[in-house]
């Protein structure tokens, strides 16, 4: 297999990915609390839900401490005349060649977290599915849409 690509995302992106995992953290907190006060109304026994609430939250604050950094360094992108190729994952490493002919539309895509940093997703869909390169700064993701667009258009008419 060929060397891995070289393109890797913004830094920002480790703290919009840490910033995502607190708020899933305090979404299970709320839970848990909502939770507690159902089950002790109901009369049943409360350590249930302290149980699972704790093993649900340690789940989380590990997946804090070691997701983000991993993922971010292993997610690399590259874009040639010919595909897209994408490498990352935590657990599972996965390589994707995505062949520009194929492409029938690229976007860009910003939630408020990423926006509030100044980064944007590129999204570039084919006739099966959807792969994204998260976390690039806003005017790196406007150019990487452009030129992908244009070298899928270059790609098809070559065909």
């Amino acid at each position: 297999m060929s060397s891995l690509p070289s393109h890797r995302l913004d830094p920002r992106m480790l703290r919009v990915w840490c910033i995502s995992d607190i708020i899933g953290i305090a979404v299970v907190a709320v839970l848990a609390v909502a939770a507690w006060f159902i089950v002790r109304h109901l009369g049943g026994d409360v350590f249930w839900v302290y149980l699972v609430a704790g093993i649900v939250e340690l789940i989380c604050v590990g997946d804090l401490l070691i997701s983000p950094r991993v993922e971010m360094a292993t997610w690399r992108y590259d874009v040639t005349p010919t595909d897209v190729d994408l490498y990352h994952g935590v657990f599972t490493k996965k390589r994707v060649l995505v062949p520009l002919v194929r492409v029938q539309h690229v976007q860009t895509k910003q939630g408020p977290i990423l926006r509030a940093h100044g980064l944007a997703t590129v999204t570039i869909s084919t006739a099966g599915e959807s792969f994204e390169i998260p976390g690039l700064a806003e005017t790196d993701a406007n150019e990487l849409r452009d030129r992908v667009a244009e070298l899928a258009r270059l790609a098809k008419e070559d065909v």
